[in-house]
Order: C-alpha cells, then sequence, then structure tokens
C-alpha cells in the first residue's frame, strides 16, 4: 500500500470519525450525484467550476457496488486533485491513475469495514459482497 494513501486515510478517518465514502464527500463538499451512464463507466469525477463533483451511475444506486465506485471516484478527487491531467494523460499514466484509485477505495473500504463490524475482513468476497468489489479476475 501506498504511504501517502494510508496516510491521506488514516488523516480523512481522524478528522471526519468515519471511514464511509458518501459521508466523506458531504464532509469535503464533494456533491455525488446519480446520472443515467450508458455501462461503462459506473462514475467519474469532474469538476463543477472549482468544485469536485462525483457522479455515479444511475444503474448502481441500489447496488453495494455504489460504495466502491464512490470510493474509488473519492481516490480521485483526493489523490489527484488536479482531474484536468487525467483527462490528457497518455493511456499508460490512465492506468496508473485508475490504479492509485482502486488502492484508495480498498483501503478506505477495509476501514469502514473494520468501523461496521468491529473486525478485519476475512477474504476480498466480505468486501465483495459488503461494497461491491470487483471480482478479481473479472
Amino acid at each position: 500500500m501506498n504511504d501517502k494513501i494510508k496516510n491521506d486515510i488514516n488523516t480523512i478517518i481522524n478528522r471526519y470519525h468515519t471511514a464511509d465514502p458518501f459521508a466523506i464527500a458531504d464532509k469535503l463538499n464533494i456533491d455525488v450525484v446519480y446520472a443515467p451512464f450508458k455501462q461503462e463507466p459506473k462514475g467519474m469525477t469532474f469538476n463543477y467550476g472549482d468544485q469536485p463533483v462525483i457522479a455515479l451511475s444511475n444503474e448502481i444506486k441500489e447496488s453495494n457496488q455504489r460504495y466502491f465506485v464512490v470510493a474509488h471516484e473519492l481516490g480521485h478527487a483526493v489523490e489527484q486533485a488536479d482531474l484536468s491531467a487525467y483527462y490528457t494523460a497518455r493511456d499508460h499514466w490512465k492506468r496508473e491513475l485508475e490504479v492509485e484509485a482502486d488502492k484508495f477505495a480498498v483501503a478506505l473500504l477495509s476501514e469502514l469495514y473494520v468501523e461496521q463490524h468491529d473486525e478485519m475482513p476475512r477474504n476480498w468476497f466480505d468486501l465483495v459482497h459488503e461494497y461491491g468489489f470487483p471480482i478479481i479476475g473479472e
């Protein structure tokens, strides 16, 4: 795990007393909205003026997957504040930015699992079931 991501998550949790990505987005004044997307992406982050906004697909509104997607997008907003670079980056850098956002989501939601269950997840499938993590290999 990237030390910067770990430190950022610890700072956020200590400041806001939660690992819930929806509550954190609210505390950071990041609007989370639902929109009609095609199949992909399930979410995206963009700036409206100077304010980041996370848009999630209507398709995941009632799904646990919304937790993983909003945590991933929150990773973009927190770790990659200059989002304009994302849209002009070459494919190699886009992949790195996506991996970084995934790592942020995994770390944050692992902490949320502990917050909600008072124990570490036993395995990846606990996180798949609880927060809609992608199944490895799909």
